[in-house]
């Protein structure tokens, strides 16, 4: 279908916000301002009041290129039922914790889990792998207790390049052993660098994302010499390890990455892997990170929500 009226409401809203502060071309505004942009332009998503936490506090965890950041949300005063580790988008190249407050929030809030949302280092200046090095260390960590009071099972969650990074993480705990993620949740994913899909082409201009941005971005990530089907970098591309976690898509069929959805949904299926797939007609990427402004997706998150309740919630299988 179209462009959904209310994702274009969405889009002539930030092109309105990008002529008053004067915003250059996508192409003339460099690395630095490209990321002081994202971050202006976060408080945009949220019409109402920031919704508040029990706590919110920011610490270091142990990573193999230095401590890094991360911000733990805790919407109760009680011990969560499980913990939600995100991982924020932004092309490998931009981003931030502070830029995914608001997403935060509204899974610490809706879930009643705890959230810890991880940072790790950027391209150009830190291209792959020091990203999912980073992400890695991070989630082991948190696993392995260096977060006083979580408790329960772990989710993890990415947007995006996110999305990209969470599985390549996985792919990493399970070449070790069982991996402690119950569920992997990805959202508006980017999973196949080739950027071969049809959709990146379908969709490549006027849909928000552009393919030029993620042909630039790629470019910052993946070093020379490294092929951009790396099992890392396009997982899309290949089999699903055994063992890989139950696994959550929710993806905008007007994205140019939403092919990377269906696709990986495929190798889920192929491997008999569980897995859950919605893709929402007249969407743009990153759809569901402005639920405030959007009204016509709230079946879309409740079925979200509803599913990563259900599952994180549910005795654990064994077998």
């Amino acid at each position: 279908m179209a462009i959904h009226p209310q994702a274009r409401a969405v889009m002539a809203m930030i092109a309105a916000w990008q002529q008053e502060q004067g915003v250059p071309p996508r192409t003339q505004q460099g690395l630095a301002l490209s990321r002081e942009l994202m971050l202006r332009m976060a408080p945009l998503r949220r019409r109402g009041p920031v919704q508040e936490m029990a706590s919110v506090e920011d610490v270091q965890l142990p990573a193999r290129g230095g401590p890094r950041r991360a911000r733990v949300y805790r919407a109760a005063g009680r011990p969560a039922p499980f913990t939600l580790v995100y991982v924020h988008g932004g092309g490998y190249v931009v981003g931030g914790i502070d830029e995914s407050d608001a997403e935060c929030r509204r899974f610490a809030t809706s879930l009643g889990c705890d959230v810890v949302s991880i940072s790790y280092r950027l391209a150009p200046e830190h291209p792959w792998p020091a990203g999912v090095d980073d992400g890695e260390d991070m989630l082991r960590a948190v696993a392995g207790g260096a977060i006083a009071g979580l408790q329960g099972p772990l989710a993890l969650a990415g947007v995006s390049a996110g999305a990209g990074l969470a599985a390549a993480m996985t792919r990493r705990l399970l070449a070790d052993g069982p991996s402690p993620v119950r569920l992997l949740v990805l959202m508006s994913p980017w999973l196949d660098m080739t950027l071969s899909l049809p959709a990146t082409h379908i969709h490549a201009t006027g849909h928000q994302l552009e393919r030029e941005s993620l042909v630039g971005f790629s470019q910052a990530y993946i070093p020379q010499g490294v092929p951009d089907d790396h099992p890392e970098l396009s997982p899309a591309r290949h089999p699903v390890p055994a063992g890989w976690p139950e696994t959550v898509l929710f993806a905008a069929e007007r994205d140019p990455l939403a092919d990377d959805a269906a696709l990986f949904a495929r190798r889920l299926s192929e491997a008999g892997t569980a897995y859950h797939v919605r893709i929402v007609p007249g969407m743009l990427h990153g759809f569901h990170g402005w639920w405030d402004h959007m009204p016509a997706i709230e079946a879309d998150i409740a079925w979200l929500d509803r599913i990563v309740a259900s599952r994180m919630t549910a005795p654990a299988q064994r077998g």
